[in-house]
């Protein structure tokens, strides 16, 4: 991996006089060992430099902007990537809503960001972490597929405005299932430390629930009384990251929290926001302009609060910088890197034992936007979902498809997990389990 001293000089380097640049490199060494039927089957390791700029010209008729990225980090590269975003910049119409790069928030003390010990987990103790998963499965007699990512990266900015960032981080990211002749189950970890993670507990999770769930028997469509999971509640809850939290819907009104501010959209027991110092979360505190991340709240007991902005959104609306830019440019404005969904006070057992007749969901499969003005989204359940009766669960049944508007689905919840878990691979959700009535089943599958 570049190290930092090799960051900085090529970050200075790049910085010519120009009237406004920006220059970011994200570098990342992933280890991925895949597994199916019980074996090992991928192994590799991949290093990803990415280098990027933007230039700004200042005309009479507004600031040309232009940007370019190369992959290959060497002097030469850097300065042909410049020149071409120059060359964009000066064959551009002028962007007139455009004003300024972020400046260094002088005033803001800097908080360091608690990270793991920086290390690179190698193939073997990869493949040894998967002989675990696999004694266990074997142990049940079955069969397991799933991925190990371990990352190693670093992130840095500089603008010839004086902002000068630099951060490393390290995380794992992995997926179990668990698979029988009638059915499957699922379990999930990410971490910033590899040795944190218990791959035979995931393991025997997994298991399990494909134990539990065979033979599932079919139900029909409908509304039920349903237990979400904290896997499936982030990723319903991923889906406002999109639609709702970022200032770009806000400031085109296409998000309902647009036209919300201040009033009551969710149940009064939901809780959303954004966090980099959440002590389960591994972002680094500052975003891909090099602006400090700041804590957002989205929806504070059911009422809407605000998004997410980067400087671009922040200068056009009048509005705080936020720190959730995502690198320029991109069709999706400012984004949410850490959703928070504030945890109950019940343990899920207890949740568990409350529910007379209803289905509980371990995770959400294939889930896609059916109306993104209603927030209503689609997908199946996956790798086990099950009948509950008298609070216990009584058997597997076959996977369902749900249709759900997310705003009125978070009005029904009836109760919240004291736990709460990590989830997705791309943006950092932490969830707990839900306990929701009226949940709008429309279809179902044969197995």
């Amino acid at each position: 991996m570049m190290d930092k001293n090799k960051i900085v000089e090529l970050l200075d380097r790049s910085l010519k006089p120009i009237d406004m640049m920006e220059v970011g490199i994200y570098s990342l060494i992933r280890g991925t060992t895949r597994f199916a039927n019980s074996t090992i089957h991928q192994n590799l390791r991949i290093e990803s430099p990415y280098f990027w700029t933007r230039v700004i010209i200042d005309t009479p008729q507004g600031k040309k902007i232009g940007g370019s990225s190369c992959t290959q980090l060497n002097n030469e590269n850097i300065k042909i990537t410049t020149i071409r975003a120059l060359e964009v910049a000066h064959n551009t119409p002028p962007n007139k809503q455009f004003i300024s790069l972020p400046k260094p928030e002088s005033s803001r003390p800097y908080k360091p960001h608690k990270t793991s010990k920086i290390k690179e987990i190698t193939p073997e103790e990869r493949a040894r972490a998967v002989k675990k998963i696999v004694k266990i499965a074997q142990r049940f007699n079955l069969d397991v597929a799933g991925v190990i990512h371990t990352n190693v990266y670093s992130l840095g900015i500089a603008n010839s405005l004086g902002i000068n960032q630099f951060g490393t981080s390290c995380d794992t990211y992995t997926t179990i299932t668990a698979m029988s002749q009638s059915s499957s189950g699922y379990c999930m970890a990410v971490a910033k430390d590899f040795n944190q993670i218990n791959f035979e507990e995931l393991a025997n999770i997994a298991c399990q629930k494909a134990i539990l769930s065979q033979n599932p028997k079919e139900i029909s469509p409908g509304q039920y009384t349903v237990l979400l999971e904290p896997h499936a509640v982030a990723e319903m809850i991923s889906f406002l990251g999109w639609l709702e939290f970022g200032a770009k819907a806000f400031a085109e009104k296409r998000s309902i929290i647009s036209k919300s501010l201040g009033q009551k959209i969710t149940g009064s027991n939901i809780t959303i926001y954004d966090d980099c110092y959440h002590p389960q979360v591994n972002v680094f505190p500052f975003d891909y302009e090099g602006a400090l991340r700041k804590k957002v709240v989205f929806i504070e007991k059911g009422i809407a609060k605000g998004v997410v902005f980067d400087s671009f959104y922040a200068q056009l609306l009048k509005k705080p910088n936020t720190g959730h830019a995502l690198p320029a440019p991109n069709p999706y404005g400012p984004y949410p890197s850490t959703i928070i969904i504030e945890p109950g006070q019940v343990s899920m057992a207890k949740m568990l034992s409350m529910i007379d007749k209803g289905i509980l969901v371990t995770r959400f499969w294939y889930t896609r936007v059916v109306d993104p003005d209603t927030t209503t989204i689609t997908g199946l359940t996956r790798d086990g979902t099950f009948w509950i009766e008298d609070g216990k669960i009584k058997h597997g049944v076959k996977n369902l498809r749900f249709t759900i508007n997310i705003y009125d689905t978070l009005k029904n919840v009836l109760a919240i997990s004291k736990e709460s878990v990590l989830s997705g691979e791309f943006i950092q959700v932490v969830a707990p389990a839900l306990l929701i009535k009226d949940f709008n089943f429309t279809g179902k599958t044969e197995y």
